[in-house]
């Protein structure tokens, strides 16, 4: 058998129209029918993927989207496309090379898409199922001039209900939202965002558990110490205004205030 020979075209840095790759069919068909093994055979593989990978960039922008990185997509196409090379088969190419490679490079940029562009995990056949009622449910939309229903979704599909219902919560999970988006309005006209409306940890919680012990202890505390300590703790008044009010020292409330928490410390240890 002949061993391949390159094409003694230079590499063409611009292809553009259906018929823009037509002039790499011949290499196509001698790929094709050359062994693997084959001297050459290497380099006009590798010719013939690099001279297609225009195709491919222009394929993965129109998969691209916020939260899709381009570059792994187009990496997906790659692969897909290395694929068709090494299955083309001139006997069943029609349309030109593009109508043989193009589906398989598609097929494995929805492959990775459904696979690795969801925010959080799912099952696969939930993922194939979510993308037919997404595109059922847009074509429905248009028909009917309003969202369809999920009993009318599931009709239309063939399933029960219920995984119409599973499906749709499954597209909501398909991007993540940022916790800085606004999702609504607090009423003086400016929006909250996710993060702001979000719960948070309530410090007050740690000290529940002591809550009971903490109340006895304190009422066994003669009452100038248990009104130093509210005086302290809920009125928030300084050491010299303690001392003016109760008619002592400041040094005199600083010792008691010492004295009277540390034993409250140990009465909860003890506890």
């Amino acid at each position: 058998m002949q061993s391949p020979t390159l094409s003694t075209r230079p590499t063409t840095t611009t292809r553009d129209g259906r018929r823009g790759y037509d002039d790499l069919i011949p290499d196509l068909d001698q790929l094709a029918g050359t062994e693997p093994g084959t001297p050459g055979r290497d380099a006009l593989r590798e010719y013939v993927i690099r001279e297609f990978r225009p195709l491919v960039r222009n394929l993965s922008r129109r998969f691209a989207a916020p939260g899709r990185g381009v570059e792994d997509i187009e990496q997906a196409g790659m692969l897909g496309l290395v694929k068709a090379v090494d299955r083309y088969d001139p006997s069943s190419a029609t349309g030109g090379p593009l109508g043989y490679l193009v589906p398989s490079i598609r097929g494995e940029m929805k492959r990775h898409l459904r696979d690795y562009s969801w925010a959080v995990r799912v099952p696969r056949d939930l993922k194939e199922l979510a993308v037919t009622v997404g595109r059922v449910a847009d074509e429905m939309g248009q028909r009917l001039g309003r969202p369809p229903r999920p009993s009318e979704i599931a009709t239309e599909v063939g399933v029960p209900i219920g995984e119409v219902v599973d499906a749709l919560g499954a597209l909501e999970s398909h991007h993540a939202k940022s916790l800085d988006a606004p999702v609504g309005d607090d009423g003086s006209g400016e929006g909250l965002s996710l993060a702001e409306r979000m719960g948070s940890e309530d410090p007050a919680l740690d000290l529940a558990a002591h809550g009971p012990g903490m109340r006895a202890a304190l009422n066994e505390l003669p009452e100038r110490e248990r009104r130093m300590l509210v005086l302290r703790f809920y009125g928030d008044r300084t050491q010299s205004q303690i001392a003016t009010e109760l008619g002592i020292s400041q040094m005199h409330v600083s010792r008691l205030l010492s004295r009277t928490l540390a034993r409250l410390r140990e009465r909860l240890a003890d506890d």
